[in-house]
């Protein structure tokens, strides 16, 4: 948790994992657009390019692997639930290419940004963040039924909260990520 008193001296190694655990978090709230523009091309309200649903999916993936691989907790428990999910969800989305479980591999991800907007939600006083697992939950049940409308606005609002995140992580010094080193679990 960020401690404003205290001031961790960060190696470069720490500095590019930060930025890395950011960019995924921005990158997250991207996709989630991407996925907004999906539901807004099954409704027939805009057209996109055949292949705009692989692209989106391959965002979800590089946003989970960015943020799980550089994940600052220091439970080694919960940040164990926290990166596994995503790679669960990666051998997933490797498995099922072929029999259309993309939504189960989107579920795991949504359980890392779940527990990454829980995390952030202790820490920063972000309007919203602590509703992203019950809209990432709903979203993922909307994916799986085809209800392209409750998609729309689950990952409009969402991708909305976590783009505020983004943006306020990045204005924040890189300390404050890290927390104290010396709490960490290994």
């Amino acid at each position: 948790m960020a401690n404003p008193e205290h001031r961790e001296e960060l190696d470069k190694l720490d500095k590019v994992s930060v930025c890395f655990y950011r960019f995924g978090i921005s990158l997250f709230s991207i996709a989630l657009f991407g996925c907004a523009f999906i539901a807004s091309h099954q409704l027939k309200l805009i057209t996109l390019p055949d292949n705009a649903s692989q692209v989106v999916i391959l965002v979800f993936c590089l946003a989970s692997v960015f943020t799980a691989a550089n994940l600052h907790v220091y439970s080694k428990h919960v940040r164990a639930i926290i990166v596994w999910s995503t790679w669960l969800g990666l051998l997933i989305m490797l498995y099922s290419a072929q029999q259309n479980l993309y939504w189960l591999a989107l579920g795991f991800f949504f359980v890392t940004f779940s527990g990454i907007a829980l995390k952030e939600s202790f820490c920063f006083k972000v309007y919203g963040l602590k509703l992203v697992p019950l809209f990432l939950a709903m979203n993922t049940l909307f994916i799986l039924l085809e209800y392209w409308q409750g998609v729309l606005v689950c990952s409009s609002i969402t991708g909305l909260i976590m783009m505020y995140l983004a943006v306020q992580k990045w204005r924040m010094p890189l300390h404050f990520d890290i927390g104290i080193k010396a709490n960490y679990e290994i």
